[in-house]
């Protein structure tokens, strides 16, 4: 993959989520570079709720047994139920929630769908499993609607979903059954969402989403220069 050359813009935040998360599991480089973006307390829901996601990604993706993974999101899921007080208080990615959690987020109600979706993810062999994986992995962005009231639901549903596969096939798995999802995503769709400025990060990943589906050209890198520019453009212009 093409490495970007706008490192003026690249946010700090590629370092810190690198050290909340596995470090073969890193967020992509989509995702940092859209957590740049935004004001500054979408970019700090940003940088937790992506270092959670990452979180749940090298779970389930560097698994030897599927058991074992499903203990450590149960493990998730479990102290996310539980007062500030009784969680590990050392935990990087639990400390980078807590303030978004006392911003109105019930992290419970918001990442419990995204920890039931990875575990779907330890088997993606047919439809309904990745019907289910990227309904519960997209439900990250439906968390942003606290922030954003005025966001469609259904809308950041929509991104969710179709950023969820096409993450996985880009960075992480392919599987027939993946790539044959990726190329029925609905790049029209996409396309008719209208976001909010305070939600700029996500009208980035949207649009990225949006523009390699249309390609649908999975034997090649997904980046380059150009793309990069046409992302900081969106970031910056909203066009």
């Amino acid at each position: 993959m093409v490495k970007p050359k706008f490192t003026l813009i690249w946010p700090s935040f590629s370092g810190i989520a690198r050290g909340m998360a596995p470090p073969d599991t890193p967020v992509s480089p989509l995702v940092t570079l859209a957590s740049g973006y935004g004001d500054r307390q979408v970019r700090g829901w940003c940088q937790a709720l992506f270092a959670f996601d990452a979180q749940m990604a090298g779970i389930v993706l560097q698994a030897r047994e599927p058991m074992l993974a499903q203990i450590r999101l149960q493990w998730w899921h479990d102290v996310l139920a539980k007062p500030v007080s009784e969680r590990p208080s050392a935990n990087p990615v639990l400390a980078a929630l807590l303030p978004i959690e006392a911003q109105g987020l019930n992290l419970l109600a918001a990442l419990g769908p995204v920890i039931r979706g990875w575990e779907t993810a330890l088997e993606l062999e047919d439809e309904a499993a990745i019907f289910h994986f990227a309904q519960g992995r997209g439900q990250l962005l439906q968390a942003f609607a606290t922030q954003c009231p005025g966001a469609g639901t259904a809308d950041l549903q929509a991104i969710g979903q179709a950023w969820a596969i096409w993450d996985m096939v880009r960075f992480h798995r392919r599987t027939p059954a993946l790539d044959a999802a990726f190329l029925r995503l609905d790049v029209v769709r996409l396309g008719s969402i209208r976001l909010p400025r305070s939600l700029r990060p996500l009208s980035i990943i949207a649009l990225a989403v949006r523009l390699d589906i249309a390609r649908a050209r999975l034997d090649r890198p997904w980046a380059g220069p150009g793309l990069f520019a046409r992302l900081v453009w969106h970031g910056v212009t909203g066009r």
